[in-house]
């Protein structure tokens, strides 16, 4: 790895200068970052207002000639576009002048992998997506020397692939009492030297249970847990990172709270629902679960025509998750559930059938709708990680930003590594 070198010193104001090789992109990425953030702050209107919570949009009235052609989408045409970024930022370029730059901007290269030697039967009990994800995140880290901490570990599939691959011993920290017993069961199984610590990482214990460490891996850590994660590395001086983030908008802070002078000196402001956009691609699901799906935000939406009639009032009613067993009754007991949630009075006679097509109504404008937003999710993603690692490089450490497997596998396919430089104080 090389990249973003900054004069010795702690964590502090830093010039951001130098450039993340591993990329492989012109100009370098603090130039790159400085024109995602000026990509994003002049789409804005395109991509913060949210569909789902608005009937009408405001860039309607000024991009009418888009809001025709979404609306005239075929089923097949929309879903195309929507599994397809390039063919999506093509189809919309005809509407939104300049747009294509996205294309040169949301992307960077793979990273070096090598592929590991796995003894048969390894990976007993791992899902095979999340083998892939295991395999393909170890198969970019160079050797290990010395104990590897693996954060928010669950039952330590990455751990104990790297033990396997590096031969070195795995610490993995896990909330979760039943998860660190089932990952000690299987480290016994496979003969591996990777031991399990029940801890809350979020908790004002994490101290007691936090061990010393040369290296910190993290696959899929959430919001708050991987910004502990980067807290924790940048002020232990802990030797290396590797680090694939997720889940920005899970947070306790209001709104997004920036790591990088670069990010503060930016001028984006994002708030939890901009950060939750970037994490808003799936891969293609099973026909079943797409209908599931689609099903929920119908009723949802159903449910949210019927209270603004009811309430007179012309604004989205936040309903909280629900599990599945709501959705398995019918939609007027559906939305009986969620008006004795949401403390709203219904009477006793309501037209369901009309309320459930307008929802199925909205779903389908709300997916065609979501298409300007979408183009932008990796654009803001990207941004999202290339501020966390800016700051580790203001930190002192040499950074590599790039994918470690291909979307189809994962679309949170983004890696962020980072390695202590010389002589750089923690």
């Amino acid at each position: 790895m090389s990249g973003l070198p900054r004069s010795a010193g702690a964590c502090s104001e830093a010039d951001n200068r130098g450039t993340i090789p591993a990329m492989q992109q012109t100009p370098p990425p603090p130039v790159h970052f400085r024109q995602l953030s000026e990509l994003l702050q002049h789409y804005g209107e395109l991509w913060r207002p949210i569909p789902f919570y608005l009937p009408v949009l405001p860039w309607e009235s000024t991009h009418p000639s888009l809001a025709a052609a979404l609306a005239a989408l075929s089923e097949e045409d929309a879903a195309t576009l929507e599994a397809d970024q390039n063919a999506l930022v093509a189809w919309l370029a005809d509407h939104i002048p300049h747009i294509s730059r996205i294309t040169d901007l949301d992307s960077v290269a793979p990273l070096a992998s090598q592929p590991g030697d796995y003894p048969m039967g390894f990976e007993r009990g791992i899902p095979g997506g999340k083998w892939l994800q295991v395999t393909a995140f170890a198969g970019c880290l160079e050797q290990l020397n010395g104990t590897v901490l693996e954060w928010c570990a669950g039952k330590a599939h990455l751990g104990r692939a790297l033990y396997q691959r590096f031969q070195t011993p795995v610490i993995a920290l896990e909330k979760n009492s039943k998860l660190c017993s089932d990952g000690e069961n299987l480290s016994r199984q496979l003969g591996t030297d990777v031991r399990m610590i029940p801890c809350d990482v979020l908790s004002p214990q994490l101290a007691a249970c936090m061990p010393e460490t040369d290296h910190a891996v993290a696959l899929h850590a959430c919001g708050d847990l991987h910004r502990r994660l980067i807290e924790i590395v940048t002020t232990q001086g802990i030797h290396s990172l590797a680090l694939s983030p997720c889940c920005y908008h899970l947070t306790t802070d209001a709104g997004y709270r920036p790591y990088s002078m670069a990010a503060r000196d930016s001028g984006l402001v994002l708030s939890r629902d901009d950060c939750r956009l970037a994490v808003q691609e799936t891969v293609t699901a099973a026909a079943a679960g797409v209908r599931r799906r689609r099903k929920k935000s119908a009723w949802r939406l159903g449910f949210d025509a019927l209270q603004r009639e009811l309430r007179r009032a012309d604004e989205y009613m936040p309903v909280p998750p629900l599990n599945d067993a709501c959705f398995g009754n019918g939609f007027a007991t559906f939305c009986r559930q969620v008006a004795g949630l949401k403390g709203v009075q219904l009477p006793e006679a309501v037209d369901w059938q009309h309320y459930e097509n307008l929802g199925w109504e909205r779903e389908a404008r709300v997916r065609r709708m979501e298409l300007p937003r979408h183009a932008f999710r990796r654009a803001l993603e990207l941004w999202l990680v290339l501020d966390r690692a800016l700051h580790l490089a203001e930190c002192g450490y040499r950074v590599s930003v790039g994918t470690f497997c291909d979307r189809r596998v994962t679309p949170r396919n983004l890696m962020i590594q980072a390695a202590r430089q010389r002589g750089v104080a923690a």
